[in-house]
C-alpha cells in the first residue's frame, strides 16, 4: 500500500488526509513538526511526502533538503506549499519536486498525487457488473471479468498481476441498444488487490468520444435500474 506523509503544525493538511484517507488506498501519516516528519520518514519510509514551508523550528525546505541529501530518499518525491516568490525559489533550491500554492484545492493535491503515484481519487459512483473484458499489455492478451465500473475506471478480477502504473489496452461490450457497442480505452492500473478478491483496479485515460458517451448511457440505464430495484422487491 502507498502512504503519504503530510507535514504541518497548523493543520493546513486536516481536510486532505481525510479525504486521502477516504477516497484513495493510501496510507496517511502526519507530522507536526520538522523532525518529526524526519524521524516518521525514516522509519516509514513513505512514497511521497507533503510538506508545509512555514513550520516552526524546520522550515519545509529544510525537511526537503535533509531528506534528498539521504540515499534513502534522494528519489522519494517532495511537495512543498510555499508562497509565491521567496519561499517557492528557496523550495526548488531545496530540490522539491513540486510546490504548491498556499491557497492550494484538493484538486490540485490529487493531481499531485496522481503525477507521482498514480493514484486516483475514487470520487465516481461505481455501478457493480459482471462483463467479460479483454486487456492487453505489451501486446499480450489477457482477460477477466469487471466487477464495477464507473465512468472514471473500473476493477476487474483477473489473475493477472501487473504493477501499478502499469498502461493496458482493454475492450469489452456495453449491454443494451444498439447490440454490439465495443467500449475500448486505455486505462493505467491504480491498485493492484490480491486475495480474496484478486484483480486490477484501472483508471480511463484514454477514451474516444464516442465510448465515453456510449459508457455514460450504459451507465445511467445501470443507475435507474438499481434504482428501481428495490420498488420491485416491495
Amino acid at each position: 500500500m502507498n502512504s503519504v506523509l503530510l507535514v504541518d503544525d497548523n493543520g493546513l493538511f486536516r481536510d486532505v488526509g481525510e479525504a486521502v484517507a477516504r477516497r484513495t488506498a493510501c496510507r496517511v501519516l502526519t507530522a507536526s513538526t520538522g523532525s518529526d516528519a524526519l524521524a516518521l520518514a525514516r522509519k516509514e519510509r513513505p512514497d511521497v511526502v507533503f510538506v508545509d514551508e512555514r513550520l516552526t523550528g524546520m522550515s519545509g525546505s529544510d525537511v526537503c533538503r535533509v531528506l534528498k541529501a539521504d540515499p534513502r530518499f534522494a528519489r522519494t518525491p517532495v511537495v512543498v506549499v510555499a508562497g509565491e516568490g521567496a519561499e517557492e525559489d528557496e523550495a526548488k533550491r531545496a530540490g522539491a519536486d513540486e510546490t504548491l500554492p498556499r491557497t492550494f484545492a484538493l484538486a490540485d493535491f490529487f493531481d499531485a498525487l496522481r503525477r507521482f503515484l498514480h493514484v486516483f481519487p475514487r470520487s465516481a459512483e461505481r455501478s457493480p457488473v459482471q462483463w467479460d473484458v479483454t486487456f492487453w499489455k505489451d501486446g499480450a492478451q489477457h482477460s477477466g471479468t469487471i466487477r464495477d465500473l464507473s465512468r472514471g475506471g473500473f476493477f476487474v478480477r483477473t489473475p493477472v498481476r501487473l504493477p501499478v502504473g502499469a498502461r493496458i489496452e482493454a475492450s469489452f461490450e456495453l449491454p443494451g441498444e444498439p447490440a454490439g457497442r465495443i467500449f475500448v480505452a486505455e486505462a493505467i492500473v491504480v491498485r493492484a488487490a490480491s486475495e480474496p478478491d484478486r484483480g486490477l483496479g484501472c483508471r480511463f485515460f484514454r477514451v474516444t468520444e464516442g465510448s465515453r458517451r456510449s459508457l455514460e448511457d450504459c451507465l445511467r440505464l445501470l443507475s435507474l435500474a438499481g434504482a428501481a430495484e428495490p420498488a420491485e422487491k416491495s
